[in-house]
């Protein structure tokens, strides 16, 4: 559906919508892109590309940011859909929306074997839509609550890694059908920190700067901590080291914990120390993709699959690299015009 509002606007006695929040999605939106395209090909380099085994490199950040993201609208959303409406339809709301994700995500990952037999692929997508549909239930408990069932979910997922599971979660995309109980996880243990983002916008009053750093900056600081301390355990047992191939607790604590330090870096920059500059007070060239995150990342998906086969996958790295750009581009230029156009897409 088309709507002439971003989808979190807060309400007349809430502070003004956050910049830095488009800003944040603008970002993903271009790292999604380029990182999609560029690590389809040979010569992409390993700083580049997901980190083989074990390890993190910037890419195995952008899946969390996307996660994140999610979180910073869900009981915002969901809260005003409940107030608008009711609880059943609030909640058959978003079990539509989180389906479409998945069913968006099954549809657009169709591939064809060497045999000639069409068969579904697990991606980003589903994911997302899983994940949204265990966040779903919980949503209207307590933070404290979530953190609990959130780190409990970690836990379950690591016992899996103890089973022969855990090839096939390494072996599946995304880890699989079986790595959504991390990735649900991620989300929950994201929605503990978003909840400074809820009591934003629905107190608005001096001490929402406390409440953002409280959340964002000391939560981001004690999740990484916590991924750092859990990555210690693989001194004991190997199945601890941080690893998105295996989803990892280590690395949802982790990437958690970075998504959110990053978005309090750009609340800081924007909200606080530039509040007071008019550059810092309207949409730039990034945040305009942030209005309509969703809709290019499915677009983008569509973008990949016509150029790639353009390119041989031996191709030169200036080659690969000018076709990030020139997607990215191509992403950009459509966010900006339904920007302008102010058509706003929201599931």
């Amino acid at each position: 559906m088309t709507e002439s509002n971003q989808n979190i606007e807060p309400e007349d006695n809430t502070p003004k919508r956050l910049l830095s929040l488009d800003l944040f999605k603008g970002i993903t939106i271009i790292l999604v892109v380029f990182v999609n395209t560029v690590g389809q090909f040979d010569s992409t380099p390993a700083w580049t590309r997901h980190a083989p085994d074990f390890g993190l490199t910037y890419v195995d950040l952008v899946a969390p940011f996307f996660v994140f993201m999610m979180a910073l609208n869900y009981k915002s959303s969901f809260q005003r859909h409940l107030e608008a409406t009711n609880r059943s339809k609030t909640y058959i709301k978003f079990l539509q929306r989180y389906l479409i994700f998945l069913g968006l995500g099954l549809f657009l990952c169709i591939d064809v074997d060497p045999a000639g037999n069409f068969y579904f692929r697990w991606g980003t997508l589903q994911v997302l839509g899983v994940s949204g549909l265990i966040l779903l239930p919980l949503i209207i408990f307590p933070a404290i609550v979530r953190l609990f069932i959130g780190l409990g979910g970690l836990l379950l997922h690591q016992s899996l890694l103890e089973t022969s599971l855990k090839q096939v979660i390494y072996d599946g995309i995304e880890g699989g059908v079986w790595a959504s109980l991390s990735w649900g996880s991620m989300l929950i243990l994201s929605s503990v920190l978003a909840e400074g983002l809820y009591k934003y916008l629905k107190k608005g009053n001096e001490n929402t700067q406390k409440t953002m750093t409280l959340y964002f900056l000391l939560g981001g600081i004690v999740f990484v901590i916590m991924g750092i301390v859990t990555n210690s355990l693989f001194l004991i047992n190997f199945n601890w080291v941080i690893s998105r191939q295996y989803m990892t607790a280590s690395y949802v604590l982790i990437s958690t914990g970075i998504s959110s330090l990053v978005f309090y870096f750009l609340y800081y920059c924007i909200e606080i120390l530039g509040k007071d500059h008019r550059l810092f007070q309207k949409d730039n060239f990034i945040s305009v993709l942030g209005r309509n995150s969703f809709f290019l990342f499915i677009i983008h998906i569509v973008l990949i699959t016509l150029s790639i086969p353009l390119i041989p996958v031996n191709s030169h790295l200036i080659v690969v690299f000018m076709l990030g750009f020139i997607n990215v581009l191509i992403i950009w230029l459509l966010g900006f015009y339904m920007y302008k156009g102010e058509v706003f897409i929201v599931v």
